[in-house]
């Protein structure tokens, strides 16, 4: 991102080597430091690496249009600007607008704007924490598995009726920290290399850790001002395998699900409706379609539905249009919702939310999945997934311990 909107064109202050985690470690959460390690290019700005500390301005208790609006000035600023947002999907929002960072270049990580000046004095970019066993001791479920299989099957009778078509059903996993959360997001990168990872410091005890896989809206604007948009909604998993051959079976048996494929255009359907409040008329499409790829634990299936942006709709408009994303909730997305309040035991909080980022001329976010919450007593940990008429209630089950493999390790099946 070297010259690109934030004119990273200052001193280089670490080797390109060091990792965001390193930085994440080194600067305290008072100074709510924001961090961005995409695993891979499908990743954060297309696999930009940023770090940004003490926040010129800070807002929280924010209603989603006001947040958005915020986001907006920082898309439209003349100046470099970073502005990033805590979106839940249940409760209020939190924007930190940044006037300065870096951002790790081919040569290194290079500062942008004018509060950077020399690195945290704690920066060791050799030390990584290496940790076994799970980050969550004493973990406990608020859905066991006979209370999730009988969830499922109570959604199905929902389908049946016609209430829903395919919903998200999904529960917490809480306990105590086996590590410090500047410690542990470093684990969490090394573990599970998520394109959309992401730390959000909080001295109060609101830390996020993050390995997202999955992207919720981008837009890039172009020379002529003209806004392209995209929602990459993930819906389909299966677990590695243990060899080359059998790993490539799992994908390949993922990719061909008639069950998955299903759910997943689904969801894809309803992100075409979403974009298409806000788009040119006859500019929202899907490309690629039901594509697989692995993260170190699982395989998933994504596709991107893209569109062009009305010359008149707003960054609040976008939000409003999609937001949950679709692949969190199912379809129609209100009466999911609906569902879903009646269902789970317990708020999701930023569980499924979203944490967006917005530089001059573009925006990125991620759906907050996969994903450490720190509180100040305890972490938790969201898990669940996509039910439709064809679900059986065992293998979804199996399908949200996969996905606490992270934090438990081979422990998630065991709570």
């Amino acid at each position: 991102m070297s010259g690109g909107p934030l004119r990273a064109e200052g001193p280089v202050l670490a080797p390109p080597s060091a990792e965001a985690a390193a930085f994440v470690r080194a600067i305290p959460a008072e100074r709510r430091p924001l961090a961005l390690a995409p695993s891979d290019a499908r990743g954060w700005f297309g696999g930009a690496h940023m770090v940004c500390w003490d926040p010129a301005e800070t807002r929280g208790g924010l209603s989603l249009s006001v947040a958005a609006g915020l986001l907006e000035q920082a898309m439209s600023s003349p100046d470099p600007l970073l502005a990033a947002a805590v979106l839940p999907y249940d409760g209020l929002a939190e924007v930190r607008t940044y006037t300065g960072g870096l951002v790790r270049t081919a040569e290194g990580w290079r500062a942008w704007g004018s509060t950077v000046t020399a690195l945290p004095a704690a920066l060791d970019i050799d030390l990584a924490p290496r940790v076994a066993g799970p980050l969550i001791l004493d973990p406990t479920a608020d859905l066991d598995e006979a209370g999730y299989r009988a969830r499922v099957e109570r959604v199905r009778e929902r389908i049946a009726a016609g209430d829903v078509y395919v919903l998200n059903l999904t529960y917490r996993i809480a306990g105590q920290p086996a590590l410090v959360a500047a410690d542990a997001f470093g684990v969490l990168v090394e573990r599970a290399a998520g394109p959309m990872s992401a730390w959000w410091g909080e001295a109060s005890g609101g830390s996020l850790a993050s390995v997202s896989p999955e992207r919720f809206c981008a837009i890039e604007t172009d020379a002529h001002g003209h806004r392209h948009v995209w929602i990459e909604p993930i819906k389909g998993t299966r677990p590695r395998g243990a060899d080359v051959v059998t790993d490539a079976a799992a994908a390949r048996e993922l990719a061909g699900d008639a069950k998955e494929r299903a759910e997943h255009v689904m969801i894809v359907d309803l992100e075409r409706n979403d974009l298409g409040r806000v788009a040119v008329p006859g500019s929202v499409h899907v490309d690629p379609m039901l594509e697989v790829f692995a993260t170190p634990y699982c395989h998933q299936l994504v596709s991107r539905v893209r569109a062009l942006m009305r010359a008149d709709a707003t960054l609040g408009d976008l939000v409003e249009a999609t937001f949950p994303c679709g692949s969190v909730t199912g379809a129609p997305k209100r009466a999911a919702m609906r569902i879903i309040g009646e269902l789970e035991r317990s708020p999701r909080g930023a569980y499924t939310g979203a944490l967006a980022v917005a530089l001059p001329g573009r925006f990125d976010s991620s759906v907050l999945i996969r994903t450490l919450e720190y509180g100040p007593d305890a972490v938790r940990w969201g898990t669940g997934g996509g039910v439709t008429i064809d679900s059986d209630p065992g293998a979804e089950w199996r399908e949200s311990r996969l996905k606490a493999v992270p934090v438990l390790g081979a422990a998630a099946g065991d709570v």
